[in-house]
């Protein structure tokens, strides 16, 4: 930590010029890559930062560890995400929204659950297949949209939140043990940590879109490859994080409901209000292998969660697909 907020500075300081020059030096690789690195730094340090602050806020308002996992550290590592998809879709680029949602949806479950799975056997709440089952409804409903409309609108985006604020109520009225926990900082110290993270994330986002969409125009990958691989890894960082620490402290209730949590905040939350702000059009083949993988893997999650353990071979499973994933989309 001492040297942790130094480097976070000078990482912002440094963002300015980047972003601000990056027009000027568009073509020049070296530079925008540069520009990517800087923006994913302020990505992950400023999520680092807001789930420091949003984890102590949870423990002095004696929130359930589950619970935890689900909203405030899944609201807090998927933050990266619903601040690219926005401001894509802000400034016209509804593909680079939607390849970042949905490729870290596919990155949370094939990588980050992947990895948490071989590094340790998972045990799982007795909430996990109700919410499996909820990710994997929320998914099929997006399945629904696309296929009848190949496009997601203002009014789906709004359906969305809808569901999402729904699911909230539905958390809130479980019963679970609280596990107490004594807050490391005061109230006031946490707040001012959750304000600085999320200044950072939103920065970040900023730096990272730019830079991301000049490089696949230079190396001329089409706008929703960079997004569903290269955007959608750095902006799942906070959740590979935070799922591999949770593991290894055995806090495996934050671990997988880390990942549950944000796959359904992205879905219902990142893509609702990026088509709130501007429809989504998806007509590629790219659109088509993304779709196809996202449905793969929830469903196959849904399918492990009935066993109430993830072991290596799940994890195995998990990380092979998501390999094949990166093919299919590297061969189009």
């Amino acid at each position: 930590m001492r040297y942790k907020l130094p480097i976070f500075i000078v990482a912002t300081v440094l963002s300015f010029p980047l972003y601000f020059m990056m027009g000027a030096h568009c073509k020049d690789l070296p530079f925008l890559g540069l520009s990517f690195l800087v923006g994913i730094y302020l990505l992950v340090d400023g999520s680092d930062y807001f789930v420091e602050g949003a984890a102590s806020i949870a423990n002095h308002l004696k929130v359930s560890e589950h619970t935890i996992g689900l909203t405030i550290v899944a609201l807090a590592t998927s933050l990266p995400e619903m601040a690219v998809s926005d401001i894509a879709s802000f400034y016209g680029h509804p593909e680079t929204a939607w390849g970042n949602a949905v490729g870290s949806n596919i990155a949370n479950i094939g990588l980050v659950l992947g990895v948490a799975a071989i590094l340790m056997p998972l045990s799982l709440s007795k909430y996990i297949k109700r919410d499996s089952i909820t990710l994997a409804l929320v998914t099929l409903l997006l399945l629904l949209f696309l296929v009848l409309f190949n496009a997601i609108f203002w009014w789906m985006g709004l359906v969305f939140l809808i569901i999402y604020l729904i699911y909230l109520n539905d958390i809130r009225g479980r019963s679970e043990d609280i596990e107490e926990i004594e807050p490391e900082k005061s109230m006031v110290i946490s707040v001012i940590l959750t304000i600085f993270g999320a200044l950072g994330i939103v920065w970040g986002a900023n730096v990272l879109v730019d830079s991301a969409i000049n490089i696949s125009l230079v190396l001329g990958i089409p706008e929703v490859v960079i997004a569903t691989t290269a955007i959608a890894v750095g902006t799942s960082l906070p959740e590979l994080a935070t799922t591999i620490s949770a593991t290894i402290k055995k806090r495996h209730g934050i671990a997988v409901g880390n990942v549950i949590g944000s796959n359904v905040f992205n879905t219902l939350v990142v893509l609702g209000s990026a088509s709130v702000i501007h429809s989504i059009p998806l007509h590629s083949e790219d659109l088509f292998v993304t779709t196809l993988f996202l449905v793969v893997l929830t469903f196959l999650l849904v399918i492990f969660s009935l066993r109430q353990r993830l072991g290596k071979m799940e994890g195995i499973s998990f990380i092979l697909l998501y390999g094949l994933f990166l093919c299919a989309l590297l061969l189009l």
